[in-house]
């Protein structure tokens, strides 16, 4: 069952988008001065940040929840413009040493979507701390095998990225998997449709939009350090002024990215998953 954080607040807005908030988060920090490896600083919250929107999400008592009940529920959703999704990807070690913490102070989980070709190495998450936040309740679902441009691989490296993580996640922490983080939150219909026919039940993008439970694809809104409580908080209610001005922002931000998409595609390559 999802957690309950708190009392329902009455000041939401009248006018609310339909579907779930499903944020994304790529790490967390003891402080701004030690964010995250470049270029993941541009994504990396430090702890008070994210304390401070777990507050909000219980204040304004909404039932934090995983992707998969939300896609198991989807004819008899009860609630649904209370609930909220926290996901994380990359597979970080912050994940076990910040955000594990934290979550469990709250009583609240959240889906990991992981790399599996780093996992164990250096800074990421191992094996063990994966099994133990599992335990704990916490999701574990793919972000493909490598960190690449699913967009751009021949069909036979597509199907073994989605194919060899999937089948790694089962293996080693017995768990369905059945949603799909795809790197930089780039997506075509041949990576949906791979996807699809490698038993994924959905993929996730980078459109700053609510979710739609049930839906091949989840919405989902990159959170960074430039997000301001307030922006959150109208994220969090839905409220269609925050959702339409971080769109409106990203046309200023549109030459960089650009660039950036066509840098080539291999392993250790990381670009901006959403322009801000």
């Amino acid at each position: 069952m999802p957690a309950h954080l708190g009392p329902e607040n009455s000041r939401r807005p009248r006018l609310r988008l339909d579907g779930v908030p499903v944020f994304a988060y790529h790490g967390l920090s003891t402080s701004a001065a030690v964010a995250g490896p470049a270029p993941e600083k541009e994504y990396w919250i430090t702890e008070a940040q994210f304390r401070e929107q777990l507050d909000r999400i219980r204040l304004g008592g909404y039932l934090v929840t995983l992707l998969r009940e939300l896609w198991d529920a989807t004819s008899t959703l009860d609630n649904e413009s209370s609930r909220v999704v926290l996901t994380f990807d990359d597979g970080w070690a912050s994940d076990y040493l910040l955000v594990f913490p934290l979550l469990k102070d709250m009583g609240v989980r959240a889906d990991f979507f992981v790399n599996t070709a780093t996992v164990g190495q250096d800074k990421f998450l191992s094996w063990r701390e994966m099994m133990e936040m599992q335990s704990a309740g916490m999701s574990f679902q793919s972000h493909s095998h490598d960190h690449v441009d699913l967009t751009r691989l021949s069909l036979p490296g597509l199907e073994r990225q989605l194919r060899v993580s999937r089948q790694l996640l089962v293996d080693r922490l017995g768990c369905s998997v059945d949603f799909l983080s795809a790197p930089y939150g780039l997506v075509n219909n041949r990576v949906l449709k791979v996807a699809q026919e490698t038993g994924y039940r959905a993929i996730c993008n980078c459109r700053c939009w609510p979710a739609q439970p049930g839906a091949p694809t989840v919405n989902r809104i990159v959170v960074s350090p430039r997000m301001t409580a307030r922006d959150y908080q109208r994220l969090l209610a839905r409220n269609p002024v925050g959702y339409l001005a971080r769109i409106a922002r990203k046309p200023l931000y549109f030459p960089r990215w650009i660039l950036l998409r066509w840098q080539p595609a291999r392993v250790g390559v990381r670009v901006l998953e959403e322009p801000k």
